[in-house]
């Protein structure tokens, strides 16, 4: 948005009303509130919305619109192609409409079918997904558009001053970076923790993220809440800046059951930072085993148990071996200044 408006253009950008929103718009961007029901399929919400961009879309008359995130992706899709509109949209992650099976997921197949024929082009994180839309003929070749996930600002995310602590196995700390969801693979992490602890007592095990009451597969405060009481982890609730917190653990854990392209282990990387993910769509993009970090079998709780009580045994040189390799990918592969200009490209600006 700021490197379209960088070149001249006008910016609009619709989005529930939030503190993010407050946040663009003391950039100069123009902004439109839209409500967005998450949860499932509400007709009568869902029509709301249908009708809420089909106003927009003609009062603004944009040459170009992004669609972001499932409901914008098809019913944005939807409105553009009646008001004859061209639009980008961009497939961030599959999400758990995808990860259970069922006839609404079903729907939604034969509704991105649709937006695949209305939108000009579709940007994907991985390869995965775009591989899955094309078996299921829900989009032409020509419109796909393969992008390294958001983009990692690596003068951002760098080592900091705190990188070079020296960790054992008395003084070791996992960071989990992300929604709280059972659908990262929470219920797995958790029975980890709770048996590594039997052998690292002072082990640390770190939460940092949204308690995402919203999503169907959200997890409770108080089932937060019962973990901290248990001493099996620290919740460190949300912050803008998570930069100190991933400079104060040694190693990133993300044991998700289905990823666009993780931002937050990218992230990590950049910080020379060793990461334990797994073997998924979206999550295997972000790790080279062995490597950067670790893969795991997804749902395998002995598995990730392995594996971190591995990343714990390695020595430090070992782990910043690994964080520097992942750095190095980052910035070879990840950088945001690359998607960016894949976007402006498409769009001719």
């Amino acid at each position: 948005m700021t490197e379209i408006k960088n070149r001249g253009h006008e910016v609009v950008f619709c989005a529930a009303n939030d503190d993010y929103a407050l946040k663009l718009q003391a950039l100069g961007f123009k902004y439109i509130p839209i409500v967005l029901e998450r949860k499932g399929m509400n007709v009568l919400a869902d029509l709301a919305l249908l009708f809420t961009l089909m106003k927009i879309y003609k009062n603004e008359s944009p040459d170009w619109i992004f669609h972001n995130s499932i409901k914008p992706n098809l019913y944005g899709s939807i409105v553009a192609y009646f008001t004859g509109r061209c639009c980008i949209n961009t497939v961030s992650g599959l999400g758990y409409m995808f990860i259970r099976k069922s006839f609404l997921s079903k729907f939604i197949m034969i509704l991105y079918r649709f937006a695949g024929f209305s939108a000009k082009k579709i940007f994907f994180q991985n390869k995965d997904d775009m591989q899955y839309f094309l078996n299921k003929k829900l989009i032409a070749k020509e419109k796909c558009v393969l992008v390294a996930g958001s983009g990692v600002n690596t003068d951002y995310f760098k080592p900091g001053v705190n990188m070079c602590k020296q960790s054992s196995e008395n003084n070791f700390i996992f960071l989990y970076l992300g929604r709280i969801l059972w659908d990262k693979g929470i219920d797995e992490l958790i029975w980890a923790v709770r048996t590594l602890k039997k052998r690292y007592p002072l082990l640390g095990v770190n939460f940092l993220g949204m308690i995402d009451s919203g999503n169907p597969s959200g997890i409770s405060k108080s089932q937060i809440q019962e973990w901290v009481d248990e001493g099996l982890i620290k919740y460190l609730g949300e912050k803008v800046d998570v930069r100190p917190d991933l400079e104060n653990c040694d190693c990133v854990i993300l044991p998700s059951y289905r990823e666009g392209t993780p931002k937050s282990l990218l992230e990590a990387a950049a910080m020379e930072l060793p990461v334990i993910t797994t073997d998924v769509p979206g999550c295997r993009d972000a790790v080279k085993n062995r490597v950067t970090g670790f893969l795991v079998k997804v749902k395998d709780r002995q598995a990730l148990a392995d594996a971190m009580e591995e990343m714990i045994k390695k020595t430090d040189s070992q782990r910043k071996q690994m964080g520097r390799n992942g750095r190095e990918r980052v910035i070879m592969e990840y950088s945001e200044s690359a998607v960016i200009k894949t976007y402006c490209d498409q769009i001719g600006v």
